[in-house]
C-alpha cells in the first residue's frame, strides 16, 4: 500500500522495545500536542485583552494592521521554516482575496459573511494555479517565478479593461452597510477595538493549522524535501505533491489575511497585489524570525509600529534599512529566532553541568 498524501510505500514499523516503553512514547507525544496547544490556547484568551490595554484608537489601528499582516507574513515564514522556499507572490492571493470581497459585495450584492468565504475560496484556487506552475523550482527560480506571476497580477488589475472591476489605481470602494460579519456592523468591523477579537481570534487559528501541519507527519516529509529532496525521491516520495499542498495551505491563510484587511478598510487598492507589499510581509517575518511559528506575527505587529514611528521622522527608508542591517547582523535568526536558540542554550548548558544523581547502597557500617 501506498501513502495518498506522499506517494511513499507505507512502512509497518514495531517497536523493538516493551509495551511500557511504546506507551511512554505515546504519552510524551500527547503530552507534547497539548502542551503546544495549550500555550496557543493562553496566547488566544492574553491577546483578547489588547484593546482594554491600547487606549489610543490610533495605536490600536496599527496594532491591528500588524495583525493583518501578520496572516502574509505567516504564510511566507510556513513556507520558508518548512521548505526552505521564499515566495513574493502570496500578495496575489492576499489582494484577490480582498478584490473578491469587494467585487462580491460591490457588483453580486453578497452579504460581508458570505463575501469573506468566497474570497477565501478564490484566494485558495490562485494558490493552487500558481502553485502548479511553480511547485517544481526550487531557490531563485522559485522566488523569481512567483514575483512574475503575482506583479501579472498587479499589472492587470490597474489596466483599463479592469477598472469597472478593480477601479485601477484609483481602487475600489466597498460599502458593507448591507450585511454584517460576525455580528459586526459596517462601523464596528472599521472600529479597530470591535474588528480585533476577530482578526486576532481567526490568526491564532491559522497559526494552530499551521502548527499542527509542521508537527505532523507530513510536516516531516516537507523537511525531508528541504534538506535533501534527491534522497526523499530514491526514498519513494512523491515530494511535488507536498509542495504544493504546503504552497496551497500558505496561500489560504494569505487569503484569510487579505479578506479581513478588506472588511476592515472598506477599501481596496492595487498596492496589495505590489511587490511593495511582499516586501513587508518579508521583512516582518525577518525581523520577527522565520524558523520560529510566532515570529512573523511578533515581526509584523514590529514592524507596522516601528514604520509608524520611523515615517514621522521623514527618513522611514533610512530607519527601516538601519533597523534590518542591525537584526541581520546582531540577531541573524531574528528577534524570537535568536531569543530561542538562547533559552535553548542556557537549557542545555544547565543540562550538562546538573551532574546526574546516583544513588548508592549504604554499606554496613553506615546503617549502624
Amino acid at each position: 500500500m501506498t501513502d495518498n498524501l506522499t506517494g511513499a510505500p507505507e512502512l509497518t514499523i514495531t517497536p523493538g522495545g516493551s509495551d511500557s516503553q511504546t506507551r511512554l512514547g505515546t504519552i510524551a507525544r500527547h503530552r507534547h500536542w497539548l502542551v503546544g496547544g495549550g500555550i496557543i490556547a493562553v496566547i488566544t484568551l492574553l491577546g483578547l485583552a489588547v484593546p482594554y490595554l491600547v487606549s489610543s484608537k490610533f495605536n490600536m489601528g496599527l496594532v491591528l494592521d500588524g495583525v493583518i499582516l501578520a496572516f502574509l507574513a505567516l504564510s511566507i515564514g510556513f513556507l520558508a521554516r518548512h521548505l526552505g522556499l521564499i515566495s513574493l507572490g502570496h500578495t496575489a492571493f492576499f489582494g484577490g482575496a480582498a478584490y473578491t470581497v469587494g467585487i462580491g459585495i460591490g457588483r453580486w450584492s453578497m452579504t460581508p459573511t458570505v463575501a469573506f468565504v468566497v474570497a477565501v475560496v478564490v484566494g485558495t484556487l490562485l494558490a493552487l494555479i500558481m502553485g502548479v506552475l511553480v511547485v517544481r523550482s526550487t531557490g531563485m527560480t522559485f522566488l523569481m517565478l512567483t514575483l512574475a506571476l503575482g506583479q501579472a497580477l498587479y499589472q492587470f488589475s490597474t489596466q483599463r479593461i479592469a477598472i469597472p472591476w478593480t477601479g485601477a489605481h484609483d481602487g475600489l470602494q466597498i460599502d458593507l452597510s448591507g450585511g454584517t460579519f460576525l455580528g459586526l456592523t459596517q462601523k464596528s468591523m472599521m472600529n479597530a477595538a470591535l474588528f480585533w477579537p476577530v482578526a486576532w481570534v481567526l490568526l491564532m487559528v491559522c497559526a494552530l493549522w499551521l502548527w499542527i501541519t509542521g508537527r505532523s507527519r507530513f510536516g516531516t516529509v516537507l523537511e525531508g524535501i528541504r534538506e535533501n529532496e534527491e534522497r526523499m525521491r530514491f526514498s519513494g516520495f512523491n515530494t511535488d505533491l507536498p509542495r504544493l499542498i504546503a504552497f496551497v495551505v500558505s496561500g489560504c491563510v494569505a487569503s484569510i489575511g487579505g479578506a479581513l484587511f478588506a472588511l476592515n478598510a472598506a477599501y481596496v487598492s492595487p498596492e496589495l497585489l505590489s511587490f511593495t507589499k511582499a516586501g513587508d510581509a518579508l521583512t516582518a517575518a525577518i525581523v520577527g524570525g522565520l524558523g520560529v511559528l510566532a515570529g512573523p506575527i511578533f515581526g509584523a505587529i514590529v514592524y507596522v509600529l516601528a514604520q509608524s514611528r520611523f515615517n514621522t521622522s521623514g527618513n522611514l527608508h533610512l530607519y527601516t534599512g538601519i533597523a534590518l542591517v542591525l537584526v541581520l547582523m546582531f540577531l541573524p535568526g531574528g528577534i524570537l529566532g535568536s531569543l530561542e536558540k538562547w533559552v535553548r542554550g542556557r537549557l542545555s548548558r544547565r543540562r550538562q553541568a546538573t551532574p546526574p544523581s546516583t544513588s548508592e547502597p549504604s554499606s554496613p557500617e553506615d546503617q549502624s
